[in-house]
């Protein structure tokens, strides 16, 4: 009996992470963008086993909040959610937007500059989202085909939808800039409109965790199996 009570414990053990795998990979679309190799997850919490809080971005050099906001807001009260202090940190603030060229939005509806489709997402003069969109998670921008959030990596609540900027439109403190993660558009709309926030901190922030491979995963799957194989025999003794 202890010996079937320490088998089905162990099942239980593996089956909850390999749920927990399932989940955190679920959304995450391999060979997509760069995220497997220039996200690094961090622990913020001291605990590892529930996975990792932030990302730090090895382009950017700034660590992202693993999960964005489950609700709109506008833009004073995004400013405000972003800047809690989150594990004991303070310093968390919106992805900013570069304004190249004249200020305001230089728009375009092929690509390349600040504002419009497809805008600049280069490490250089880019903006952080625009850059976590397109080259960190490989999305494609309207006018693409098959553009959109195809892939959010191992981001939680990341909607396809429009994000707040913290930069604000420099031609008109009365808006802000911001990002559509549906369409890949960035432009700018009045700050008292409803968007989604992320939030982001200058730096390396938290300490490091590996993260498993998918064969690690598979390999628990496989053990869970033979847990219950193993259990259902004794059963039948």
């Amino acid at each position: 009996m202890k010996n079937q009570q320490s088998l089905i414990g162990a099942a239980l053990i593996l089956a909850a992470l390999a749920i927990g795998a399932g989940n955190a990979m679920a959304v995450g679309v391999s060979g997509q963008g760069t995220w497997q190799t220039t996200l690094q997850g961090r622990d913020l919490d001291g605990n590892f086993a529930n996975g990792p809080e932030a990302f730090f971005d090895k382009d950017l050099n700034i660590t992202w909040l693993a999960a964005g906001s489950l609700n709109t807001m506008n833009w004073a009260d995004a400013k405000a959610w972003v800047g809690q202090t989150r594990f004991d940190i303070t310093g968390w603030r919106l992805p900013t937007t570069v304004d190249t060229g004249v200020p305001g939005c230089d728009f375009s509806s092929i690509g390349g500059t600040d504002c419009g489709n497809k805008p600049d997402s280069s490490v250089a003069t880019g903006s952080e989202m625009a850059h976590l969109f397109y080259q960190t998670l490989g999305n494609k921008g309207r006018p693409d085909d098959h553009r959109g959030l195809t892939n959010t990596g191992d981001f939680k609540n990341l909607q396809p939808n429009f994000y707040w900027s913290g930069t604000e439109y420099a031609p008109n403190s009365f808006y802000a800039w911001y990002f559509d993660t549906h369409t890949g558009e960035q432009n700018v709309d009045a700050k008292f409109e409803t968007y989604y926030a992320l939030a982001v901190h200058d730096g390396k922030i938290g300490s490091a965790m590996a993260v498993p491979e998918p064969e690690t995963y598979a390999l628990m799957l496989a053990g869970l199996a033979a847990v219950g194989f193993v259990a259902r025999r004794r059963k039948s003794a």
